[in-house]
């Protein structure tokens, strides 16, 4: 389970100075401790403490959230009425805004809990919020014969792999990662390699 030794979740306005403070968090070398981390956001030892066991369940709410996050930006996004392949092609477009607007701390949540031995959470946490609709939204438009698929975990897995590495790689060249062409590109992309037609 996501986050077990962490007994409660911080109230909202500090978890959103947390998400602020992410990619400070994440790629400070050294790693900052919790103290320094309570100093960034203005809260006192004691209460980051309070919420986390130590940095590493800091590490785990941060990845938590921002992927609770981005799977909220889909959903926003996205119209439950629209035919399978507008919604598809919404919430890559979502997807991609949102990773765009964040490129260094998903890599630099990526690396951190790799590094701890946390990567099953990355691998659960993405399979929760996000993973599982877009599985669920390839079957059904499988089902609807618009999407040639034979295998939604793998299709999902590629396409957000696919997603990811794009930002990044755009991040890593200098490139603008919230430029709207660029998601409409990937957007199109993405969605071509599955349609039926």
């Amino acid at each position: 389970m996501l986050r077990s030794r962490t007994v409660k979740n911080p109230p909202a306005d500090l978890a959103q100075r947390l998400l602020d403070v992410s990619d400070q968090v994440l790629h400070t070398d050294p790693p900052p401790r919790l103290e320094d981390v309570a100093r960034l956001v203005g809260a006192s030892r004691g209460t980051l403490y309070y919420y986390f066991a130590g940095r590493d369940d800091l590490l785990s709410f941060l990845l938590a959230e921002h992927t609770r996050q981005g799977a909220a930006a889909v959903r926003v996004a996205t119209n439950p009425k629209d035919a399978p392949e507008q919604r598809l092609r919404t919430m890559v477009t979502a997807l991609v805004e949102y990773l765009g607007r964040h490129p260094g701390t998903c890599s630099g949540l990526l690396g951190a809990l790799g590094e701890t031995g946390r990567m099953g959470e990355v691998l659960q946490a993405n399979d929760i919020w996000i993973a599982d609709p877009l599985r669920m939204l390839l079957a059904e438009g499988q089902a609807a014969g618009v999407f040639t698929v034979e295998d939604t975990t793998d299709a999902a897995n590629a396409m957000l792999g696919a997603l990811l590495l794009a930002v990044l790689g755009r991040s890593m060249g200098g490139a603008d990662t919230t430029d709207a062409r660029f998601r409409q590109r990937l957007a199109d992309q993405v969605v071509r390699g599955i349609l039926t037609r």
